[in-house]
């Protein structure tokens, strides 16, 4: 008889579950993945043109850019999938802006727009560096490699001009 009380005894007893947490926490990184997906889709875009119009690594930029690309398409198709694997509400705009602001402290509007003035301070520095290689008469591999600097400023130069004039229009 002293065997069953001892196995209740341990039944009666409230135990303190982090389960809920755990739930409150994936919530909170599914929010910030759908914020990602939503806006953080073209920070990557944008910064893999910037590091492709410098020249210093195409493979990056062009994994940056492709990235930038998958996460739009297949983001929240993924999250919609992982929340319903873990059990929680998938995630939703209103949540998932509090979690962008909560992560980096500015407005996406805000990032994108200081990403856009580093942008057009690549594009400057490379057309002008570019544009000294090109006139200088020392070797022809310098006046290649500068007029692939130019090129490569002025491919990026009207997407960000379309990010200057966007609130406008």
């Amino acid at each position: 008889m002293s065997i069953q009380c001892l196995s209740i005894v341990p039944l009666q007893i409230p135990i303190e579950s982090s389960f809920p947490d755990w739930l409150n926490m994936m919530d909170d990184i599914l929010n910030v993945f759908l914020a990602f997906t939503i806006r953080g889709y073209l920070i990557l875009i944008l910064l893999g043109l910037m590091i492709y119009v410098t020249g210093l690594g195409d493979g990056l930029a062009k994994s940056l850019v492709i990235g930038g690309i998958v996460i739009y398409f297949i983001g929240p198709f993924v999250l919609d999938f992982a929340a319903g694997i873990i059990g929680v509400d998938p995630p939703t705009i209103e949540h998932a802006t509090s979690s962008w602001l909560a992560m980096f402290g500015m407005p996406d509007a805000e990032m994108i727009a200081f990403i856009v003035t580093i942008g057009d301070i690549v594009i400057a520095v490379c057309v002008l560096i570019g544009t000294i290689l090109y006139f200088t008469p020392s070797s022809p591999d310098l006046r290649s490699r500068g007029q692939s600097l130019i090129v490569r400023g002025l491919i990026l130069a009207p997407m960000l001009l379309f990010f200057h004039i966007a609130p406008w229009i």
